[in-house]
């Protein structure tokens, strides 16, 4: 379906937006269902319409931190001109292959709770016929990671073919996006839940950027590979897109050392939410700010201590899953029609 020298140009191709946008032209005012979208071109991709910082989600704040997202409401006009910050993640001063080698795959601006947010780039001038959509879900290791990143930022790759839509998201990473804490017994992966939320809002409004919404394409490199992997499994019956691209990634690589979910508690005791029932666990937590909870984690496991403490897709075999071999010799997985890719 998609050829692998489209894919590997796609690393080389998605390069920062550097220019200040241009003055206001046509098709940048966009109706969709969270309310009227702003958009912006630049001098540096002029044929491209960018709308960022686009929420799909409502903020996953106080009483909605740890739990599944919730839908949208439409809203007052967003001026879509800036990337959103980036879900709370682990924050790390030490040296590796990513601050080294490759910085390009760290993340810049902010983070914050409120963070589910997808990012748009279509060509300036609309066509006759609605365009094929890539949505991309970034990698990080589900603790890192977000769209704004020099990786991620696709105007470059629109610019140049201006034959197809591409939707970056960001989804909750870490503990927040993977808790597994006791007092959860439903919607256990809160991040793999943000990222089908992404996918049927994108469904929902991309006709509206001339987008085709029945010729969709989810794709994901490193954890978004894994994440676009075990997607196929989750919603065999109703998968929305069309294709799936498994960039660096598998269903089979997902599982959660945490069995005992002990490692909610014990940043919960870090934090000050000391030998508590379940219930009254959560709530506390719930109370204590992001930025507390981040940072006790961060400097936790920047010390060495042990044991370690992992916050990754648990497989509660409803969004992650224990058996994905199993899952396909009995057929429960997306029956996508084409071409299927996977990249190591």
């Amino acid at each position: 379906m998609f050829s692998p020298s489209l894919l590997l140009a796609y690393s080389s191709l998605f390069l920062p937006t550097l220019c200040s946008p241009t003055p206001n032209k046509t098709g940048l005012v966009v109706q969709t269902t969270s309310g009227e979208i702003h958009g912006f071109i630049n001098q540096t991709t002029p044929q491209v319409r960018q709308f960022l910082g686009v929420p799909y989600a409502e903020p996953p704040i106080g009483n909605f931190r740890f739990a599944a997202p919730e839908t949208k409401s439409k809203g007052p006009p967003i001026k879509a001109t800036t990337f959103p910050p980036s879900c709370m993640q682990l924050d790390s001063n030490s040296s590796s292959i990513y601050t080294n080698v490759v910085p390009q795959f760290l993340i810049n601006g902010g983070q914050s709770e409120d963070c589910l947010y997808v990012s748009i780039w279509t060509p300036a001038t609309p066509t006759n016929q609605s365009l094929p959509v890539f949505v991309y879900i970034p990698g990080g290791g589900f603790t890192t990671g977000g769209q704004d990143s020099l990786y991620k930022i696709p105007d470059q790759w629109v610019q140049k073919t201006q034959s197809h839509i591409a939707v970056v998201m960001n989804y909750r990473v870490n503990v927040f996006g993977f808790p597994n804490a006791k007092a959860i017994t439903e919607h256990r992966n809160p991040g793999l839940l943000d990222q089908r939320k992404a996918v049927e809002w994108v469904h929902e409004n991309i006709a509206s950027f001339n987008g085709d919404p029945d010729r969709m394409t989810l794709w994901g490199q490193s954890a978004g590979g894994a994440s676009v992997d075990s997607y196929g499994y989750a919603y065999p019956d109703e998968p929305i897109v069309k294709g799936l691209i498994i960039d660096s990634g598998s269903a089979y690589l997902l599982g959660s050392t945490d069995a005992p979910q002990t490692n909610f508690s014990s940043l919960a005791e870090m934090v000050g939410c000391k030998d508590l029932a379940p219930e009254a666990e959560i709530g506390c937590m719930r109370n204590v700010s992001a930025n507390a909870i981040e940072n006790a984690l961060s400097a936790y496991m920047s010390s060495g201590a042990t044991p370690k403490l992992a916050f990754t897709p648990f497989p509660d075999n409803v969004t992650a899953f224990s058996n994905p071999a199993d899952r396909a010799e009995r057929g429960l997985v997306a029956k996508l029609v084409g071409t299927s890719l996977v990249i190591a």
